[in-house]
């Protein structure tokens, strides 16, 4: 029996809509932006997004089709290491989570099994590669830290106490990403996973609803073992062996707090009485905050002990 996802998914395939050439060559050039640009790479992460729509129009052959093209085209112009990035770190997880969203499962879980791929590919990098990671990570931090860039620095005209200070924070935050680089780089995936879930709910919110199951987002809330992995992370700090391993357990854990934190406000601002366009800047505005990450880690992991949401849920029928 068809089922009514396949059914839609069906229908919607047309191959002349969106050609594989079309997608493979918008998704090759949003992601060689960051080749020639470095400081577009947030481009670069959403790159994936012409794959996800061949997918939804022209069916999964049609989307592997194109990822290949991409990838050969990146290959062929830039390098193959460029281009094995794009395609396993980019469009093999965007297109397992598109796919699984066209066979009838929600969003959320395409967005799970997209984050399992690519913390895969990073555990496995970090395992054969860790020299290799942990300077790709820190090299910034190397450049803003050197002589010459002080130097370069003072010359500019900066009082020399601010330079110092300015040098001893990178220096901090060098030792500090020196420690947690391995959960940065899994949290670097979710978001690029969170990013292209974005634009794709945003696309078809807009394009074709019927795809979507509801606002999946709001309903996020992880189990009471992640609280009581992270006092029991917190507690491990104190050892010095256990220490490397404890923070960056603590940081996975406080940005997964975040993603629920998020998901509580998304929920309450979808309920405010007012226009979309007040709604989304009071999000925006929590969301520039200097100290949001902290209050949607807070808002997270107490939402897992009171669930916030429960207070603004409708009565169940037949109650007053």
């Amino acid at each position: 029996m068809t089922t009514p996802a396949s059914a839609r998914a069906q229908e919607r395939r047309e191959p002349g809509a969106e050609s594989v050439l079309g997608a493979a060559l918008g998704s090759a050039a949003l992601y060689a932006v960051w080749w020639h640009v470095p400081v577009l790479f947030p481009v670069a992460m959403v790159s994936p997004v012409p794959l996800m729509v061949a997918r939804l129009r022209a069916g999964l052959g049609s989307a592997v089709a194109a990822a290949v093209a991409a990838g050969a085209l990146l290959g062929a112009v830039y390098a193959p290491g460029f281009a094995a990035l794009f395609f396993l770190g980019l469009a093999a997880p965007a297109l397992i989570m598109v796919d699984t969203m066209a066979r009838g499962r929600p969003l959320l879980r395409g967005c799970g099994w997209a984050f399992l791929l690519i913390t895969v590919w990073i555990g496995a990098a970090l395992l054969f590669a860790t020299d290799w990671m942990s300077a790709q990570m820190l090299r910034p931090f190397e450049y803003w830290t050197s002589a010459q860039t002080m130097e370069e620095v003072r010359s500019a005209g900066l009082p020399a106490e601010q330079v110092d200070a300015l040098a001893d924070q990178f220096a901090l935050f060098q030792s500090v990403v020196s420690v947690v680089y391995p959960a940065l780089y899994v949290i670097f995936g979710a978001s690029v996973v969170l990013a292209n879930a974005t634009l794709l709910r945003l696309y078809l919110a807009r394009r074709d609803p019927a795809w979507l199951e509801g606002n999946e987002f709001e309903r996020v809330r992880w189990p009471f073992a992640m609280a009581v992995a992270f006092v029991l992370s917190g507690l491990a700090v104190l050892s010095p062996l256990l220490r490397p391993a404890a923070y960056n357990a603590l940081l996975l854990l406080a940005f997964f707090f975040a993603l629920q934190g998020l998901a509580v406000v998304a929920f309450y601002t979808r309920r405010l009485a007012a226009p979309a366009l007040l709604r989304w800047a009071v999000l925006v505005l929590l969301l520039i905050n200097p100290w949001s990450p902290q209050i949607l880690g807070l808002l997270g992991l107490f939402d897992i002990f009171f669930d916030f949401r429960k207070w603004a849920e409708p009565p169940p029928a037949g109650q007053a």
